[in-house]
């Protein structure tokens, strides 16, 4: 590759490396919709890029889920395993939304495929720990937590709890009609199948193999799944009679997890009841998305694709 060619690529990399950083920038500040804005810069412009883009998905999605927006959180996690699907912080992070909305069955598939990754990832370690004489103990670690946290959510999901409605579609227990219905109409048009992964439409052009076809049809099929989700809570939100029954469950619920933590038995995990009113659970929340800076596991290719151009960025 010639100096000429190469320097208008090595200007594209500097400005998404910059617009990334922003956005981690803007984040740590607690300016979210600023990093979702830096972040979305940087996603339009690097999709090709499948490594950094997961990156940066998963991090836009550590921000809507600062907002709240635990919906659009999880479509960006779940565009950042189908550009990366062994990126185990994008795993992990759309198991623990998963359980946010009480949808305990795809947190189990969630965790048991970070399981799986995890265990993969610890025998390479190990490999190469033995090669290195170095001991390997963080991926085993890692590992047994995440056994400890599918346990619990596998104990959830026998309770057969609804999903939290209010929190598919980002609203709050108190909020009217009207706002119920533009908060279905907004998350119905954004998350519709026949729009998802539109972004990543473009690089049909380029495909070879099939491989950007086959995303896109992983992304799609999981924006159904959401779809579906959003259509569920808007048609139990938006009926009165339907609405009242829920709330009053739900109030059942509050009263017995109440309960149960006077008696010293519930889990922290449990105790929260309203999407925008956290208490224990605020503290495992800022643990998930305090640092939304991950790394794709392909990363040892980004690091050499980068340091083609002189650009390697410490995290990549």
């Amino acid at each position: 590759m010639t100096q000429e060619s190469s320097s208008p690529l090595a200007a594209t990399i500097r400005e998404l490396l910059h617009r990334k950083k922003a956005g981690n920038e803007a984040f740590k500040s607690g300016k979210y919709m600023e990093a979702i804005e830096h972040y979305t810069a940087a996603i339009s412009s690097s999709v090709e890029s499948r490594p950094f883009a997961a990156i940066c998905f998963c991090n836009r999605a550590a921000a809507h889920q600062a907002l709240g927006q635990i919906v659009d959180a999880i479509a960006d996690c779940s565009l950042a395993i189908a550009l990366d699907k062994n990126y185990t912080k994008a795993v992990s992070r759309r198991a623990t939304l998963h359980e946010m909305i009480r949808d305990y069955g795809h947190a189990v598939n969630d965790l048991e495929r970070l399981i799986s990754l995890q265990e993969a990832q610890s025998q390479e370690r190990t490999r190469q720990s033995e090669a290195l004489d170095k001991s390997n103990g963080s991926s085993a670690k890692e590992a047994k937590r995440t056994r400890r946290q599918l346990s619990s959510i596998q104990e959830k999901a026998k309770r057969v709890t609804p999903l939290d409605l209010y929190l598919i579609l980002g609203i709050k227990s108190s909020d009217t009609e009207s706002d119920i219905k533009k908060a279905y109409r907004k998350a119905a048009l954004r998350h519709h199948p026949d729009k998802a992964g539109q972004i990543l439409a473009r690089s049909d052009a380029v495909d070879d193999g099939g491989l950007w076809k086959e995303i896109s049809d992983t992304v799609r099929n999981d924006a159904d799944r959401l779809f579906k989700l959003i259509g569920e809570a808007y048609a139990v939100l938006s009926n009165s009679d339907k609405r009242a029954k829920h709330d009053l469950e739900e109030e059942i619920r509050d009263v017995q997890r109440e309960s149960a933590r006077n008696s010293g038995s519930c889990r922290p995990s449990d105790s929260y009841s309203s999407p925008f009113e956290r208490t224990n659970w605020s503290r495992r929340q800022s643990n998930f998305y305090s640092s939304p800076f991950g790394k794709s596991s392909s990363r040892h290719y980004g690091q050499e694709y980068w340091r083609t151009y002189g650009e390697s960025h410490p995290r990549w």
